[in-house]
């Protein structure tokens, strides 16, 4: 016969509080920004036909399609994502053949990133749908006023991370 463990006393009885707690917890911005966050990566999965693309992918991709050859330290900036991410993303994308990289010219230590006829392709197809999902989202949103905020946003979230490595 299989004992019972013993929950300690503390754990067993919860203070009433922990109810408000976690109410005030779901409540954080950073709770609901992930949410989005993960529901904003399921539509892109659907959008791409499940292809294996992650959304740091598919922003590279964007960031290829609308500005052409762009190098990693360039793509890094842009995207607002570690160089070191990039670059292992890049080097993803090379392998499944959505990119492709030549030599700078101007500079032989430094490769360019572009785009390849089939993702350039899938992005066609892709990137109306991608409008359709970004406006149902903000149905009933002051577009304007919600980037506004969104802005203000990250700047506050840039100046605390800045706060905690200095």
């Amino acid at each position: 016969m299989a004992t019972k463990k013993k929950i300690p006393a503390a754990l067993a009885a919860t203070p009433a509080s922990a109810g408000k707690h976690r109410k005030q917890m779901e409540d954080l911005i950073q709770v609901r920004l992930a949410r989005l966050t993960e529901i904003i990566a399921v539509l892109a999965k659907h959008s791409t036909g499940a292809r294996g693309l992650r959304n740091t992918d598919l922003r590279i991709m964007n960031l290829l399609y609308d500005d052409g050859l762009l190098s990693i330290n360039e793509l890094a900036r842009r995207a607002h994502v570690d160089k070191a991410w990039i670059s292992r993303s890049v080097m993803q994308l090379l392998a499944k053949r959505w990119v492709s990289k030549e030599t700078n010219p101007f500079d032989a230590r430094a490769q360019l990133i572009s785009l390849t006829p089939k993702s350039r392709e899938l992005l066609e197809k892709v990137r109306p749908q991608v409008l359709r999902n970004e406006k149902m989202l903000l149905a009933g949103i002051n577009e304007k006023l919600m980037k506004q905020q969104l802005d203000q946003l990250l700047a506050n979230a840039e100046r605390l991370l800045e706060k905690k490595h200095n």
